[in-house]
């Protein structure tokens, strides 16, 4: 009786905590290029650029199974045939959590007028959820019990979004879940989710020095709604990274460029207001490799 007392408060605690890092893993600041990719499609190849790259998120790094991330994303610009596709691969390792995503995407460009282009994106996927407590079969050698088995799921994804850009300010705006969840997935409140940006970007005349600033809401984690302020600023060499959310974490990140081919990027995140002795840290790196990029000179949508 008290090993089994043991043994549930132990699954309580799992999954408490488990939901926990995930409100904390889903308020990762955006700040590198393609980490918004999942959410909007229609992001895809909105630079006219052929991109192959992956972005690595750890947290909480010195506990073991806290909060890990891996995201292998790709994007193809077509010139020709106008319709543009891409995809990515990712999996999520939390506790007694285990996910893989995948997606396909495609977008479309619409040029409304010589300041108005306005980009349509749909994707389509999955998510594989597998249920691992293993940690619970410890507590007391118990081999075979419902509670403690494998359990395994693959929930259906489809969403849409937006670019509108025009001159120097853009807006986009996304579902990038349509469908429902299942019970099998615990940590995801069972709501239509969005995402929204709003953003401006300043170029300073005879000068490559470019400066970005946005604002973005969204509700893709626990809460509600998320705030975050971001801003960006381009030299020669590459970008830095500057954000702030109303989950009170900011972040600075930096992404430096090898002949404009190769991309490498690393961001640190951490809580400026947050009474915990855990070490809330995220500790993101970020690698792309520019495939093809399509003149400016050439350029026709």
């Amino acid at each position: 009786m008290i090993m089994d007392f043991k043994k549930y408060s132990f699954l309580g605690f799992l999954i408490g905590f488990s939901v926990f890092s995930f409100s904390q893993e889903q308020t990762i600041l955006l700040l590198f290029p393609k980490q918004t990719q999942g959410i909007n499609p229609a992001l895809i190849s909105i630079k006219k650029e052929t991109n192959l790259g992956l972005v690595i998120d750890s947290q909480w790094l010195g506990i073991k199974d806290a909060p890990k991330q891996q995201t292998l994303f790709f994007e193809s610009f077509s010139k020709t045939k106008k319709i543009n596709f891409g995809g990515l691969i990712r999996n999520r390792n939390r506790f007694v959590e285990n996910s893989t995503q995948f997606l396909g995407q495609f977008s479309y460009p619409i040029q409304l007028n010589s300041l108005l282009i306005l980009h349509f994106g749909i994707q389509g996927g999955g998510d594989f959820y597998e249920l691992n407590f293993d940690y619970l079969r410890s507590v007391d050698g118990v081999v075979v019990d419902p509670l403690l088995q494998k359990k395994t799921h693959l929930i259906p994804n489809l969403g849409i979004g937006f670019h509108l850009n025009a001159a120097n300010f853009s807006f986009q705006g996304s579902f990038p879940r349509l469908l429902g969840r299942r019970p099998i997935q615990l940590f995801l409140p069972n709501r239509l989710y969005y995402f929204s940006e709003i953003g401006w970007t300043s170029q300073r005349i005879g000068s490559s020095n470019l400066l970005q600033v946005s604002l973005q809401f969204h509700n893709l984690g626990i809460n509600e709604i998320i705030a975050q302020a971001k801003g960006s600023f381009s030299l020669r060499f590459g970008e830095i990274y500057l954000g702030m959310n109303s989950e009170k974490s900011m972040g600075i990140g930096f992404l430096f460029h090898s002949k404009r081919v190769l991309s490498l990027g690393y961001a640190f995140q951490f809580p400026f207001a947050l009474n915990s002795e855990l070490k809330l840290n995220n500790h993101s790196i970020y690698l792309q490799f520019k495939l093809k990029k399509q003149n400016a000179t050439n350029e026709v949508l």
